[in-house]
């Protein structure tokens, strides 16, 4: 039975057991090229806020006392360059790490596992699919990045050569320029291969937490074979389902009743309804809090036993009424909205 081939989707609670354990569709790809998008956006930002006066106070420190010691102006221009660069980086991390994973903390991968450091799986491993899987990404993003980053040079040289050929504090502005086109073509790049590859991870976690049709079964056992655990969820979803009707019935247009016994609620919308459609039903202790709540809402309640005795027998929740009844649940329409006239 363990060796039964997997072949099903695993099941909500086989989920939440791999969450616990931290296996979830993750792609580092995408963090790194979000971070480094992040980045190369941020750094025109950096640089016209802190980059002139960097340069600036770098060149009077050589000219005043040489480049034995840094002065303060330097430390706190660097620290302006740096800070929004390092905001940027932290929160991109936090929101990209959220939007694959959500927000969740499990220590259970940092437990020791003896498997981790057993060198015949670490042989195992090394020469497995998924390795020459990873190698050939990593090659292939290198060797992608690698062209779009040289072609992108190549079409700044001239503003490079250019910009080498001014005073430091002119220069900036180009080489940054041509740095930011390097870095946001390099970053997109980077991105729509993330993305693919946050697609193959989905793709073979799903694939790696697959059931058996055995395990199916002994997971079915251990949760919904409990004969107190099916009562008690049956139990509460009719508790959920009799607060929806409840709570329903402040849209109704009209509540017949037997009057004590049964109580149904009903409601018609000319524009999105082929016929009334019962909102709410109830008998016993239900029609009277059914009867409560028109109340409540001014919704008017009209006695009709033999209408309410089939309108109870016959509708569901959410349906609308049978042909039969039409005759029957007009005439009651019908003398609700002369009330409503009269009111007016």
């Amino acid at each position: 039975m363990a060796d039964e081939e997997r072949t099903e989707q695993a099941t909500p609670r086989k989920r939440q057991e791999a969450r616990q354990k931290g296996q979830v569709a993750r792609s580092t790809e995408i963090n790194g090229a979000a971070i480094f998008l992040a980045l190369v956006l941020t750094l025109p930002l950096a640089m016209r806020w802190g980059g002139e006066r960097f340069l600036a106070a770098f060149q009077q420190q050589i000219l005043q006392a040489g480049v034995g010691r840094l002065s303060d102006a330097i430390g706190l221009s660097a620290l302006m360059v740096l800070a929004p660069l390092m905001a940027a980086a932290f929160l991109t991390a936090l929101v990209a790490n959220a939007m694959q994973v959500g927000i969740y903390f499990t220590a259970q991968p940092l437990q020791p596992d003896l498997n981790r450091i057993n060198p015949v799986k670490g042989f195992q491993r090394l020469f497995s699919q998924r390795s020459a899987v990873e190698l050939l990404k990593a090659v292939l993003k290198f060797g992608l990045i690698t062209w779009v980053a040289w072609r992108t040079l190549q079409a700044e040289t001239e503003r490079l050569v250019a910009a080498s050929q001014l005073p430091m504090p002119h220069a900036l502005a180009p080489m940054t320029d041509a740095l930011y086109q390097v870095g946001l073509r390099v970053g997109a790049l980077w991105l729509v291969l993330a993305i693919l590859d946050y697609l193959y991870q989905r793709w073979d976690f799903e694939k790696t937490i697959r059931m058996s049709r055995y395990e199916l079964k002994q997971e079915f056992k251990q949760t919904e074979g409990d004969p107190y655990l099916r009562v008690r969820i049956r139990q509460r979803m009719q508790e959920v389902a009799r607060q929806r009707s409840i709570r329903d019935v402040r849209r109704a247009d009209v509540v017949v009743t037997n009057p004590v016994t049964y109580a149904v609620a009903l409601r018609y919308d000319r524009a999105t309804m082929n016929a009334p459609r019962v909102v709410a039903k109830g008998k016993g202790w239900l029609a009277q809090r059914i009867r409560e709540e028109a109340l409540k809402w001014h919704v008017p309640i009209v006695p009709n036993p033999p209408l309410a005795r089939s309108l109870y027998a016959q509708v569901e929740v959410g349906q609308e009424i049978p042909s039969a009844l039409y005759q029957a649940v007009a005439e009651v329409l019908a003398y609700v909205y002369r009330l409503r006239r009269g009111r007016r």
